[in-house]
């Protein structure tokens, strides 16, 4: 491999673990814009589902309030914990009504567009 093509996998590795080291606080997340989404599963159904599909990267809030949950999607770092989307869910009529809000920050395996499709992809009747 000549020197431009190790140059170039250096600054492809430094750029992902740059992008893996960031995220922002809950805080921060929450006070930004949400993308809103209504699913046919119960919000149980879609805890259990997003956190078989996410792993260790989702940390679940459980709220006292029937019917209210936060998923949050990030890594532990140190002391602190990063996140890069959090997903509110919150029990409607028939269904959950979701809010998908992003840290903006570019994340290298989790686009905006792919958290929604996870959510979008979880079916009712998981959590039975």
């Amino acid at each position: 491999m000549d020197r431009t093509g190790v140059l170039l996998i250096a600054l492809i590795a430094a750029l992902l673990l740059a992008a893996c080291a960031g995220g922002a606080s809950a805080d921060y997340i929450q006070a930004q814009e949400p993308k809103h989404i209504r699913s046919d599963a119960s919000v149980s159904d879609l805890v259990l589902c997003l956190k078989g599909r996410l792993k260790e990267d989702a940390s679940i809030v459980a709220y006292p309030e029937p019917g209210k949950v936060d998923v949050r999607v990030g890594r532990a770092e140190s002391v602190e914990v990063r996140h890069f989307y959090l997903i509110s869910l919150r029990q409607a009529q028939q269904g959950t009504d979701v809010e998908i809000r992003s840290s903006g920050e570019w994340h290298p395996l989790m686009s905006p567009g792919r958290v929604a499709g996870m959510v979008e992809d979880c079916k009712p009747g998981t959590a039975r």
